[in-house]
């Protein structure tokens, strides 16, 4: 994202500026924009106009941290000593005194979307006090910003999805052939086989998948390890959630996939009507999301939880369904545009064009005896899909959709 774009957002939007701010890497939004690795130690401030050139206002003792900046950022580097100095110069940085200004910063109103709630409340009233201006939120500029992908991200990301895909038949394919052989398989043995082919594709999970059988994948952040791990067997219900990018692709963006198998020939009847449920709630989103595009309509990330939502509310599960429906997908598993939620946070953020997120609803039930054992097993199912915004739409890019309980062949045959 050039300074160009930016500027045409600003216009767009009718704002004057975005006034990047940080202490000590306390904003990392800041820093990614303004091309910096460092911060330093004393507080800094690079003023992005509507129109016009940028400038920067950095303190007298940091000049040598701020010597090789991005050139397209201009080299106005004004300097300040003390507070007092620093609070005459800020207006002059962004020519304030021509009527209130409206600039951008890494602020949220009621800390509705703390991803982008970067700076505090006493920042935000120095500047105020210092120049006058009204605040508003930087969170949809972020997005446009930081998380908008490249043509070429975005074909990362298919190759990337293609080998999560395939992996993940390659670890169902690997339990079930345990099972049929009468050999022992448990999580960390399939999480760590899943380790060993993204190694072999030269692929970086950022961190190991889940591998989860029965009521541990009712916890959604639960994670195998060598310590605690559980077998699998025989009529189990196993989730794999697993994600990962190209290692040496720069810029490389993430793929993020969760299936669920059933290890036998038919699925209990109750586990296959809760994976339906599931299901209707992840194609409900994204329905919804292709009707507002067909009507030309904007659509932000909290409509989208409220319509997944609603569909797991009205089949009864609504309390088994206790997190958000999707997270932003990029460079990071967690990335920095807009979530698909409404219930931890309330994302108010536009699906615009060039993001990507996930869909991924649940249901969580640890102590259900979904096929009548006693103790209950405990199930826990979750189906998520990969979604891009185009100009004109949104497309899934984890094709294909899981459509029912995936059934594992595991009759012993010795």
């Amino acid at each position: 994202m050039n300074l160009s774009d930016i500027q045409r957002y600003l216009t767009d939007n009718d704002l004057d500026g975005w006034l990047l701010y940080d202490f000590r890497g306390q904003n990392p939004i800041a820093l990614h924009v303004a091309g910096l690795r460092e911060s330093g130690s004393r507080r800094w401030f690079l003023w992005l106009p509507a129109a016009g050139d940028p400038a920067w206002l950095i303190h007298a003792i940091e000049t040598n941290t701020f010597r090789n900046t991005d050139p397209a950022l201009g080299d106005d580097k004004r300097i300040y000593t003390g507070w007092r100095d620093m609070m005459e110069k800020l207006p002059r940085l962004l020519g304030a005194g021509k009527g209130r200004l409206r600039i951008a910063m890494e602020y949220s109103p009621l800390d509705a979307i703390p991803y982008v709630s970067k700076i505090d409340a006493g920042i935000k009233e120095l500047v105020e006090q210092a120049t006058g201006a009204a605040i508003v939120t930087s969170a949809d500029l972020v997005q446009f910003a930081q998380a908008t992908l490249s043509a070429e991200q975005l074909a990362s990301h298919r190759r990337a999805a293609a080998h999560c895909l395939a992996v993940k038949d390659e670890a169902f394919a690997l339990i079930a052939d345990r099972l049929r052989r009468g050999q022992p398989v448990d999580e960390y043995a399939v999480q760590q086989f899943i380790m060993a082919r993204f190694a072999a594709l030269d692929l970086d999970p950022d961190h190991p998948p889940i591998v989860a059988v029965n009521a541990n994948a009712a916890n959604p952040h639960y994670a195998p390890g060598p310590d605690q791990s559980s077998p699998i067997r025989a009529g189990d219900m196993v989730l794999i959630d697993l994600w990962a990018k190209e290692r040496a692709t720069p810029g490389a963006c993430f793929a993020d996939i969760t299936w669920t198998a059933f290890c036998g020939d038919e699925p209990p009847a109750k586990a296959q009507r809760i994976f339906e449920i599931v299901a209707a709630a992840r194609d409900a989103a994204v329905a919804f999301i292709r009707e507002r595009f067909a009507a030309g309509e904007p659509v932000y990330g909290y409509e989208v939880d409220d319509v997944c939502r609603a569909v797991i509310q009205e089949a009864g599960y609504g309390d088994a369904f206790f997190h958000r429906t999707g997270h932003s997908l990029g460079t990071e598993v967690h990335f920095t545009g807009v979530n698909i939620d409404n219930l931890e946070t309330q994302d108010r953020r536009r699906l615009m064009p060039g993001v990507m997120f996930t869909i991924e609803p649940g249901i969580y039930l640890p102590d259900d005896d979904f096929d009548g054992s006693a103790p209950a097993k405990g199930l826990g199912i979750r189906s998520e899909i990969n979604c891009f915004v185009h100009e004109d739409g949104v497309e899934v890019t984890t094709l294909p959709l899981q459509k029912e309980v995936m059934k594992l062949d595991c009759t012993y045959s010795p």
